[in-house]
C-alpha cells in the first residue's frame, strides 16, 4: 500500500511539473510562419516597445537583467513601434537614430526616464536632439540622422515586423523568429521573461 501510494504520488507530481512548462497557445503563439533573425552563434529574442510605453519603462530593466543572466546564448533586439501614434513615431525615429550613431549606451535609459520619471514630453525632432546633445551626442549630427535614409529604411523594417508577428501590445517578446510571448498571456512581465528563457533552452536544444 505505501509503495502504490508513493507511486501515485510521484505520477502527480510528475504530471504537475508537465504542466507547469509553457504550452503553445497558452503562454506563447508559435508564427504560422518563421521570421529570419540576424543573430549568429545565439538565439534572437525581440522585444516590441515604445518609449512612450510605461509598462515598457518598467519592464526595460527586468529584460536587462535577464540578458545579463543569460550571458552570450542570447540576443536581443528593440523594435520600436507606433501603433499608428504620431508621438511614438518620433519616439521610434530617436531610437533609430541613437543606433544609427552608435549611441544607445548614452541614449536609451535616459530617455525613458526622462519621460516617465521627469515628465518631459518630446514633440519634434529638435527637442530630442536636443535632449541627445545632454547626453553628450552631437546635437546637430542627432538631427540631421532623423531624415537619413538608414533610419527610414529601419522604421519601415519594424513597422513590417510587428505587422508580421502580429504584435498587439507592448511589451512583446520573440524568441527565435518564431514565438511570441505577451504579458496577459505569460502571466505578467516576470512570466514573459520566463517563457523567454524556457523557449531558449528549447531552441538551443
Amino acid at each position: 500500500m505505501a509503495r502504490w501510494t508513493a507511486a501515485l504520488l510521484a505520477m502527480v507530481f510528475s504530471l504537475g511539473a508537465v504542466a507547469a512548462e509553457p504550452q503553445a497557445g497558452n503562454e506563447y503563439r508559435v508564427l504560422s510562419e518563421p521570421q529570419p533573425v540576424d543573430a549568429e552563434g545565439a538565439v534572437q529574442v525581440r522585444e516590441f516597445f515604445s518609449y512612450g510605453c510605461p509598462h515598457c519603462f518598467d519592464f526595460n530593466p527586468l529584460l536587462q537583467d535577464w540578458q545579463s543572466s543569460m550571458s552570450e546564448s542570447v540576443s536581443v533586439e528593440h523594435v520600436p513601434v507606433t501603433f499608428g501614434r504620431d508621438s511614438w513615431a518620433l519616439l521610434a525615429k530617436a531610437y533609430y537614430v541613437a543606433d544609427a550613431l552608435g549611441v544607445l549606451d548614452k541614449t536609451h535609459d535616459p530617455l525613458f526616464a526622462a519621460i516617465h520619471e521627469d515628465g518631459r514630453r518630446f514633440e519634434s525632432p529638435e527637442a530630442i536632439a536636443e535632449f541627445y546633445a545632454e547626453q553628450g551626442v552631437d546635437e546637430e549630427e542627432a538631427l540631421k540622422a532623423f531624415d537619413s535614409f538608414a533610419v527610414t529604411m529601419k522604421m519601415r523594417r519594424a513597422e513590417r515586423l510587428v505587422r508580421d508577428y502580429g504584435v498587439r501590445a507592448t511589451p512583446t517578446l520573440a524568441v527565435a523568429g518564431k514565438y511570441v510571448i505577451g504579458v496577459r498571456e505569460a502571466g505578467g512581465q516576470s512570466g514573459m521573461l520566463e517563457v523567454a528563457g524556457y523557449l531558449v533552452d528549447k531552441e538551443q536544444q
